[in-house]
Protein backbone atom coordinates (compact mmCIF):
# COMPACT_ATOMS: atom_id res chain seq x y z
CA UNK A 1 0.00 0.00 0.00
CA UNK A 2 1.05 3.58 -0.50
CA UNK A 3 1.80 5.94 2.33
CA UNK A 4 -1.46 7.82 1.71
CA UNK A 5 -3.58 4.67 1.74
CA UNK A 6 -1.98 3.49 4.97
CA UNK A 7 -2.55 6.86 6.62
CA UNK A 8 -6.18 6.97 5.46
CA UNK A 9 -6.83 3.44 6.74
CA UNK A 10 -5.19 4.18 10.10
CA UNK A 11 -7.16 7.43 10.50
CA UNK A 12 -10.47 5.70 9.72
CA UNK A 13 -9.67 2.84 12.12
CA UNK A 14 -8.71 5.28 14.88
CA UNK A 15 -11.88 7.34 14.41
CA UNK A 16 -14.04 4.18 14.45
CA UNK A 17 -12.32 2.99 17.62
CA UNK A 18 -12.83 6.41 19.24
CA UNK A 19 -16.54 6.37 18.36
CA UNK A 20 -16.87 2.71 19.26
CA UNK A 21 -18.68 1.84 16.05
CA UNK A 22 -18.31 1.56 12.30
CA UNK A 23 -18.04 4.83 10.38
CA UNK A 24 -20.86 6.01 8.19
CA UNK A 25 -20.22 6.99 4.59
CA UNK A 26 -19.96 10.74 5.30
CA UNK A 27 -17.69 10.17 8.33
CA UNK A 28 -15.45 7.93 6.28
CA UNK A 29 -15.26 10.48 3.42
CA UNK A 30 -14.49 13.35 5.84
CA UNK A 31 -11.69 11.35 7.46
CA UNK A 32 -10.14 10.35 4.15
CA UNK A 33 -10.41 13.95 2.87
CA UNK A 34 -8.67 15.27 6.01
CA UNK A 35 -5.83 12.78 5.54
CA UNK A 36 -5.60 13.70 1.84
CA UNK A 37 -5.39 17.42 2.64
CA UNK A 38 -2.69 16.84 5.26
CA UNK A 39 -0.84 14.43 2.97
CA UNK A 40 -0.98 16.84 0.03
CA UNK A 41 0.85 19.57 1.93
CA UNK A 42 3.92 17.34 2.06
CA UNK A 43 3.24 15.49 -1.18
CA UNK A 44 3.22 16.67 -4.77
CA UNK A 45 -0.31 18.01 -5.17
CA UNK A 46 -1.64 20.80 -2.98
CA UNK A 47 -5.12 20.27 -1.62
CA UNK A 48 -7.86 22.83 -2.28
CA UNK A 49 -7.07 24.78 0.89
CA UNK A 50 -3.38 25.06 -0.01
CA UNK A 51 -3.50 26.46 -3.53
CA UNK A 52 -1.50 29.57 -4.35
CA UNK A 53 -3.40 32.76 -5.09
CA UNK A 54 -4.03 33.24 -8.80
CA UNK A 55 -2.13 36.55 -8.79
CA UNK A 56 1.11 34.72 -7.96
CA UNK A 57 0.96 32.80 -11.24
CA UNK A 58 -0.52 35.33 -13.68
CA UNK A 59 2.01 37.04 -15.91
CA UNK A 60 0.41 40.25 -17.12
CA UNK A 61 1.62 43.41 -18.86
CA UNK A 62 1.78 45.37 -15.59
CA UNK A 63 4.10 42.81 -14.00
CA UNK A 64 6.27 42.66 -17.15
CA UNK A 65 6.53 46.47 -16.97
CA UNK A 66 7.77 46.21 -13.37
CA UNK A 67 10.45 43.75 -14.47
CA UNK A 68 11.55 45.98 -17.35
CA UNK A 69 12.29 48.90 -15.00
CA UNK A 70 13.99 46.69 -12.40
CA UNK A 71 17.74 47.46 -12.53
CA UNK A 72 18.58 43.81 -11.87
CA UNK A 73 17.27 42.95 -15.34
CA UNK A 74 18.68 45.99 -17.14
CA UNK A 75 19.79 45.13 -20.64
CA UNK A 76 17.62 42.00 -20.89
CA UNK A 77 14.77 41.92 -23.39
CA UNK A 78 12.08 40.76 -20.95
CA UNK A 79 9.41 40.10 -23.58
CA UNK A 80 11.80 38.08 -25.71
CA UNK A 81 12.83 36.00 -22.68
CA UNK A 82 9.14 35.48 -21.84
CA UNK A 83 8.57 34.16 -25.35
CA UNK A 84 11.51 31.79 -24.98
CA UNK A 85 10.23 30.62 -21.59
CA UNK A 86 6.74 30.03 -23.00
CA UNK A 87 8.17 28.05 -25.91
CA UNK A 88 10.19 25.90 -23.50
CA UNK A 89 7.16 25.40 -21.26
CA UNK A 90 5.01 24.38 -24.21
CA UNK A 91 7.47 21.69 -25.23
CA UNK A 92 7.76 20.44 -21.66
CA UNK A 93 3.99 20.56 -20.94
CA UNK A 94 4.30 22.93 -17.98
CA UNK A 95 3.06 26.44 -17.31
CA UNK A 96 5.10 29.61 -16.99
CA UNK A 97 4.45 30.94 -13.49
CA UNK A 98 5.94 34.10 -12.08
CA UNK A 99 8.36 32.05 -10.01
CA UNK A 100 9.46 29.98 -13.00
CA UNK A 101 9.90 33.12 -15.13
CA UNK A 102 11.96 34.89 -12.43
CA UNK A 103 14.21 31.84 -12.29
CA UNK A 104 14.44 31.95 -16.09
CA UNK A 105 15.48 35.62 -16.00
CA UNK A 106 18.03 35.01 -13.26
CA UNK A 107 19.67 32.34 -15.40
CA UNK A 108 19.70 34.78 -18.32
CA UNK A 109 21.52 37.31 -16.12
CA UNK A 110 24.07 34.67 -15.07
CA UNK A 111 24.69 33.64 -18.68
CA UNK A 112 25.22 37.25 -19.77
CA UNK A 113 26.72 39.08 -16.82
CA UNK A 114 25.97 42.77 -16.59
CA UNK A 115 28.99 45.01 -16.17
CA UNK A 116 28.91 48.51 -14.75
CA UNK A 117 30.91 51.08 -16.63
CA UNK A 118 32.25 54.31 -15.15
CA UNK A 119 29.12 56.29 -16.07
CA UNK A 120 26.74 54.09 -14.08
CA UNK A 121 25.28 52.43 -17.16
CA UNK A 122 25.22 48.72 -17.81
CA UNK A 123 26.38 46.70 -20.75
CA UNK A 124 26.58 42.99 -21.48
CA UNK A 125 30.02 42.72 -22.98
CA UNK A 126 33.12 44.67 -22.16
CA UNK A 127 34.26 46.88 -24.97
CA UNK A 128 37.41 45.48 -26.56
CA UNK A 129 40.51 47.26 -25.40
CA UNK A 130 42.33 48.72 -28.34
CA UNK A 131 45.92 48.29 -27.34
CA UNK A 132 48.14 50.79 -29.06
CA UNK A 133 51.16 49.23 -30.66
CA UNK A 134 54.35 50.69 -29.26
CA UNK A 135 56.58 52.80 -31.44
CA UNK A 136 59.62 50.92 -32.75
CA UNK A 137 58.51 47.41 -31.82
CA UNK A 138 58.90 46.03 -35.35
CA UNK A 139 62.53 47.16 -35.55
CA UNK A 140 63.29 45.68 -32.13
CA UNK A 141 61.77 42.32 -33.15
CA UNK A 142 63.79 42.23 -36.43
CA UNK A 143 67.03 42.93 -34.55
CA UNK A 144 66.52 40.79 -31.42
CA UNK A 145 64.28 37.82 -32.27
CA UNK A 146 65.23 34.54 -33.92
CA UNK A 147 62.28 34.88 -36.26
CA UNK A 148 62.26 38.40 -37.61
CA UNK A 149 59.14 37.62 -39.65
CA UNK A 150 57.08 38.20 -36.50
CA UNK A 151 57.58 41.92 -37.15
CA UNK A 152 55.38 41.57 -40.24
CA UNK A 153 52.43 40.37 -38.09
CA UNK A 154 49.90 42.76 -36.58
CA UNK A 155 50.66 43.77 -32.99
CA UNK A 156 47.52 42.11 -31.60
CA UNK A 157 48.34 38.85 -33.43
CA UNK A 158 51.29 38.38 -31.08
CA UNK A 159 50.84 36.42 -27.87
CA UNK A 160 50.01 38.61 -24.84
CA UNK A 161 53.16 37.50 -23.02
CA UNK A 162 55.26 38.31 -26.12
CA UNK A 163 53.70 41.78 -26.31
CA UNK A 164 54.43 42.33 -22.63
CA UNK A 165 58.06 41.25 -23.07
CA UNK A 166 58.56 43.46 -26.12
CA UNK A 167 57.08 46.47 -24.26
CA UNK A 168 59.45 45.86 -21.35
CA UNK A 169 62.46 45.85 -23.71
CA UNK A 170 61.62 49.04 -25.57
CA UNK A 171 63.00 52.37 -24.37
CA UNK A 172 60.45 54.51 -22.62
Amino acid sequence: MTAFAEKAYDACAAKAKLLGRRLGRSEWLETVQAVFDAHSVHGRRPGPAHRRPASATIIDEEWIGELEVNPVYAGIDIKRELGKAQAWAGVNNVGVTRRRFINWLNRAVEQRPILLNGQGKTSFAPKPVQEQEPHGWREWVRENCVNGDWADSPWLALDASARQHIRSQLPK
